[in-house]
């Protein structure tokens, strides 16, 4: 059996004359008849009483029609939401967690597309910025937030920068420096260096590293914290002190206060970027990219 028999069947049971339904379903009236009859043979049922001149329905066609209808409906509401899935207006999209830094634009996003897009389930998976990549390959995510200025060049990666600022140094509003308008380098050879991420993957600690080089400074000594937020509780709580964007506003979140680094050598810039697979990108992705590209922070509050 057919979704054609079922729609061959309405048709008759609607207008009870092979004639109109055949002209209705665009079809020749001995064609539309054989395959009522092979529904009939199929099911084992009799589904119409008919003779030359009238066609009616039987106790079971009655009771079949009924079901033929729901059916026919639930295929018809099947490809509408297909289609609105296949037009990025419904599905789910799973999304890598951005952390604290992603809090001045990423829920402006969020409400932003949730208003256009109401029938599309926003879910975020918490992993780390490796992790996020590896996820995005393995198509566990849609889309995943990077840092460094390698994240543009990922192969097979399709990137968006969100923010772009330089490193200041992060301390606890109770910390010695906390009261400097600018620290040096040199003034950090006694503290202990705080880095997110793990030793293999922590493009942070690269870059802190490569900063204290190109100085010709020596840092004291580097810790690595697995995740931001645990990296923001131990500089808040005294455990050491770290490189974050000055962007960042952390006083009145976490106690931490982010001074301006002085050097003679190049500043190094955090960027974060949005990052998905570049082949088969989904409406989908591309809403939320296009609804990401107009709340990202403006040039003003950025540093080129």
């Amino acid at each position: 059996m057919e979704l054609r028999h079922l729609r061959y069947f309405v048709a008759v049971a609607e207008a009870l004359n092979f004639r109109k339904a055949a002209e209705r379903l665009n079809v020749t009236r001995p064609a539309l008849s054989k395959q009522i009859k092979d529904l009939e043979e199929e099911t084992g049922i009799k589904l119409l009483d008919r003779d030359t001149v009238s066609v009616a329905l039987t106790d079971a066609g009655a009771v079949f029609l009924a079901e033929a209808r729901a059916i026919l409906g639930d295929v018809e509401h099947a490809v509408a939401l297909a289609r609105e899935a296949q037009d990025g207006r419904r599905g789910k999209l799973r999304i890598g967690s951005g952390g604290q830094i992603s809090a001045g634009f990423l829920p402006e996003a969020l409400r932003a597309f949730r208003s256009t897009f109401p029938e599309v389930e926003v879910d975020f998976v918490e992993m780390t910025p490796p992790e996020q990549l590896e996820a995005l390959a393995n198509n566990e995510i849609h889309l995943g937030f990077a840092y460094g200025r390698e994240t543009e060049n990922v192969p097979g990666m399709s990137s968006l920068l969100l923010i772009r600022s330089t490193f200041g140094v992060s301390v606890s509003k109770e910390h010695p420096l906390a009261s400097r308008r600018s620290v040096r380098l040199e003034d950090l050879t006694e503290q202990t260096i705080l880095c997110v991420g793990d030793e293999k993957h922590s493009t942070h600690r690269r870059d802190i590293l490569a900063m204290f080089a190109e100085s010709g400074v020596v840092p004291h000594a580097t810790r690595q914290i697995l995740g931001f937020e645990s990296l923001l509780t131990m500089v808040a709580a005294d455990q050491g002190l770290s490189m974050l964007p000055e962007i960042l506003d952390l006083r009145s979140t976490h106690g931490i206060v982010t001074i301006p680094l002085l050097t003679e050598r190049s500043k190094v810039d955090f960027t974060m970027w949005a990052v998905w697979k570049a082949e088969g990108t989904s409406l989908l992705v591309r809403n939320f990219v296009r609804l990401l590209e107009r709340n990202r922070p403006p040039a003003a509050m950025a540093v080129a």
